[in-house]
């Protein structure tokens, strides 16, 4: 967290507030659709009269800049972390939100709400939608398709028609801006070093159009799907879906029986659970949002 701090330098304004080792940032980022006053970087202790100091101080300083709302804990953007865990504390991925259930109790006692959820789910491979998708997959070759596969530095190679696709699937989401390439380079990626990336990639007359992504746990326990994008003017031709297809079977083959589904919002319209027989170990995540 301490490296993504850079990012504050495209902020349009920031502000650092402490009592007595509680710490958070007043972030504005005017490049936000939907959300512009912010906190963010945020560490508090348990003495709840610092918290209370503390957000009142940056909840006065945002009103005084014009703002009726703050929302977080949002360092900037979804570009960079974001979210609260809200549950299962004892359940480690990665990455993850590693704040203690206190800090949920307190920013709710200080009158914040949730705006935006998230869950983590582990979903059994052999479902509905994998099962429909060796025919989708099919039928997209005979249409001009083709996918590839692409493991660790092959993966990192694609930084860039990665981050085009992302920019272009995302722009429009919840808590999201653009970001300069060089700042996903820089502090996006800093969280996958060390890890074996695994991306498929479907191509259309030889043009990068969407992508999944995921990796093995560093726990050892899983197999994480991180990150997966289509660019818009290819949603309905159902190419997710036989990336889905084919991340799965990929899994399927390094043995695992599971996927771990990880951060997902609950708010977006492409959001869907599976029957209770095919998800497990679910873990849930907020952002917050107090009227000023």
């Amino acid at each position: 967290m301490e490296k993504e701090l850079e990012i504050l330098s495209l902020a349009d304004y920031s502000e650092r507030f402490s009592v007595n080792g509680c710490t958070a940032y007043l972030i504005i980022n005017k490049k936000m659709a939907d959300h512009q006053c912010l906190f963010g970087f945020a560490e508090l202790t348990e003495n709840m009269d610092d918290v209370r100091t503390m957000f009142s101080a940056m909840e006065q300083r945002a009103k005084e800049l014009g703002y009726t709302e703050l929302v977080g804990p949002v360092n900037y953007c979804s570009w960079m972390s974001y979210r609260w865990a809200i549950s299962r504390y004892d359940m480690k991925l990665f990455p993850d939100c590693t704040n203690p259930p206190y800090y949920v109790d307190y920013i709710k006692q200080l009158g914040y709400r949730e705006l935006y959820t998230y869950r983590s789910a582990e979903i059994d491979i052999n479902n509905p939608m994998y099962l429909a998708g060796e025919p989708l997959y099919r039928q997209k070759l005979s249409e001009g398709f083709t996918f590839k596969l692409f493991k660790g530095g092959e993966a990192y190679a694609l930084a860039d028609d990665i981050f085009d696709i992302s920019c272009e699937a995302f722009r429009g989401s919840y808590l999201y801006c653009d970001i300069p390439r060089e700042y996903f380079n820089k502090l996006y990626l800093s969280w996958t070093k060390g890890l074996e990336l695994i991306m498929y990639v479907a191509y259309h007359k030889g043009r990068p159009v969407g992508y999944v992504m995921g990796y093995d746990s560093p726990y050892g326990d899983c197999f994480v799907s991180k990150t997966s994008a289509v660019l818009p003017s290819y949603r309905k031709h159902k190419v997710y879906t036989a990336l889905l297809y084919l991340g799965c079977k990929y899994v399927l083959d390094k043995g695992y029986k599971t996927m771990m589904y990880h951060f997902q919002c609950e708010q977006k319209d492409i959001f869907r659970r599976f029957e209770d027989d095919i998800e497990s170990n679910e873990k849930r995540y907020a952002v917050f949002v107090k009227e000023l």
